[in-house]
This record gives C-alpha cells, structure tokens and sequence, in this order.
C-alpha cells in the first residue's frame, strides 16, 4: 500500500494542474475567436495545433519566470492536450459549446 501511495503522489506532484487548465482555457478562447470570425468556415486541424502550440510556449515561460520547476512545465504541457481530448472537449461537446463543425455527410 506504501508504493501505490507514493505513485499517486509521484503522480500528482509531477503536473501543474493549474498549468494545463490555463493553456486549455486560453487555447479555447483563441480558437473560439477564430471560429466566430471564420463564420461558415470551420477552423483547420493545423491552425488549432498552431494555437495550442503557442499558448503552451507562452504559459510556459511565464510559469518559467515564476520560477516553476522545468520539468513540471513539460509534463504538464504535454498532458494539456490529453486532458482537453479526454475531459475538456467531452464537457464543452455537452453543454454545446464547443467548435463549430461543418457538416460532412452533405458533400458532393
């Protein structure tokens, strides 16, 4: 029971958790803009990805002036993305707030 306890607090000392939800709140925000101002157009793959990208680096090196720890910064920025797949973008979809989404099964 000692070495499952010091997982999960391996596990959980290794995130800024706060880190992930700002880089997620500021991704959706950003992309939300470009998505209104796109109006029928729906937002590319590569222009999310780009957005996400930057607001990671960006967070990062305020977090990094801070004086948070390095290796935090990156664990935390690779599971930014995990955690919008698995429980941000699951939760947006459901109060309906989420992207626009073009419907493809009308193309010619």
């Amino acid at each position: 029971m000692e070495i499952l306890t010091q997982i999960v607090n391996t596990l959980i000392n290794s995130f800024d958790y706060t880190y992930c939800l700002i880089v997620n709140l500021l991704t959706y925000f950003i992309i939300k803009i470009i998505d209104e101002a796109n109006k029928d157009k729906e937002v590319k793959k590569w222009t999310k990805r780009l957005v996400l990208l930057v607001c990671i680096l960006l967070t990062g090196v305020v977090y990094y002036i801070i004086g948070q720890d390095a290796k935090t910064i990156i664990n935390s920025a690779v599971l930014a993305p995990v955690a919008w797949s698995w429980i941000f973008k699951p939760i947006a979809k459901k109060l309906g707030v989420d992207y626009k989404e073009v419907d493809k099964t009308n193309t010619i």
